[in-house]
């Protein structure tokens, strides 16, 4: 099996040199990991699937990877030190490695349990090869993959503001989920994402990032929605969402703009 399969089928060795999923030339991120929980495609994001309910399901598919893809961009633009993605689907995991990052096959979840649970059992499983495999990692951030307007530096700022405490939480748009956790690697107990998981994460000692809700719009505008995508629209969605949709995206804009600079 290869490291799509499982990262215990590979030595720490190699997973300790640098490789895809690892950035040496960012000293001040070199010790943060960052993992994403992604379903099955099939599976992801009924609520948008159900509130764009004329888009097909193959196109539904590939705007659900978009945006995981333009989260994971704006990731590793951050020089995150190693980036992570779990999921049992392996389109996901193809995409995730075509995007720098290194892939680990979920794990199955206990049984007759909710999907919200089934996340948090895949973050940890995350949580735990990135102790395992990179013992030089001091925090990881559990992130949702699905902020297509991310951006590298607002991952600076919130990661830079996180140093310090134990755990800290950045919540959505209206402050009652979760977007980022970021952890002392050594918390092994399980994530609070689902249902009001802002406040399950306050109340499991983790600190608000900005609770006024100023800071960081793009990192708290994840997409359940089509009113959440018309949101993430407005910051300036990721060139893979964008190219879903059919849209240009900001850098593709300022791209096109220099372009015809006088010529146009």
């Amino acid at each position: 099996m290869g490291i799509m399969e499982s990262m215990d089928s590979t030595s720490r060795e190699d997973l300790a040199s640098p490789g895809p999923g690892d950035v040496v030339d960012e000293p001040g991120f070199a010790d943060v990991a960052a993992v994403m929980a992604v379903k099955h495609l099939d599976d992801a994001k009924s609520r948008l699937a159900a509130s764009r309910a004329s888009e097909p399901t193959d196109m539904h598919r590939a705007l659900v990877l978009a945006m995981m893809r333009d989260t994971l961009e704006a990731v590793t633009a951050a020089g995150i030190g190693h980036v992570l993605v779990v999921s049992p689907d392996d389109d996901v995991l193809l995409a995730a490695r075509a995007a720098g990052a290194r892939g680990l096959r979920e794990a199955s979840g206990p049984a007759g349990v909710e999907a919200s649970q089934l996340l948090n059992h895949a973050f940890s499983q995350a949580a735990a090869a990135v102790r395992g495999h990179w013992p030089a990692a001091r925090m990881v951030m559990m992130i949702q993959a699905d902020l297509p307007a991310a951006t590298a530096a607002s991952l600076r700022s919130l990661v830079s503001a996180a140093r310090g405490h134990r755990e800290a939480v950045l919540t959505d748009r209206d402050g009652t989920g979760t977007t980022i956790l970021v952890r002392d690697t050594a918390v092994s107990d399980p994530p609070r994402f689902g249902a009001d998981s802002a406040a399950a994460h306050r109340g499991a000692g983790a600190v608000e990032l900005d609770p006024g809700r100023v800071r960081w719009p793009d990192l708290r505008t994840d997409v359940d929605t089509a009113a959440d995508l018309d949101a993430a629209a407005a910051l300036g969605l990721g060139r893979y969402t964008a190219g879903a949709l059919g849209r240009r995206s900001p850098a593709d804009q300022r791209a096109a703009a220099a372009a015809c600079r006088g010529q146009c």
